[in-house]
């Protein structure tokens, strides 16, 4: 059964893209993030404990944050699919 006489199928669409779009600008910040952890780790300097802590500390938060990606890849996938699923019952013809 076609969903075009649903007039919430088409918003939810729209609702649906902007969420992805959303989320891959998440999924690029998080990567901005994590490519700037590892620029502190980098410049650290290694002559004091300090720096060492500081250099574990900044290298360990990188790797969370590419963690926190994945799963927010994760969702985008997921609000992608449910976004098709849609579409595909709106523009097929009705049984």
């Amino acid at each position: 059964m076609s969903m075009l006489n649903d007039p919430s199928a088409l918003q939810t669409i729209a609702v649906l893209s902007v969420i992805e779009q959303q989320l891959n600008g998440a999924i690029e910040q998080l990567g901005n993030v994590c490519a700037h952890a590892a620029g502190l780790a980098r410049r650290t300097d290694w002559r004091t404990d300090a720096a060492t802590r500081f250099h574990a500390g900044a290298d360990s938060w990188g790797h969370d944050v590419a963690g926190l990606a994945g799963f927010v890849e994760d969702a985008r996938n997921e609000v992608s699919a449910a976004r098709v699923r849609i579409e595909l019952r709106v523009w097929s013809p009705a049984e």
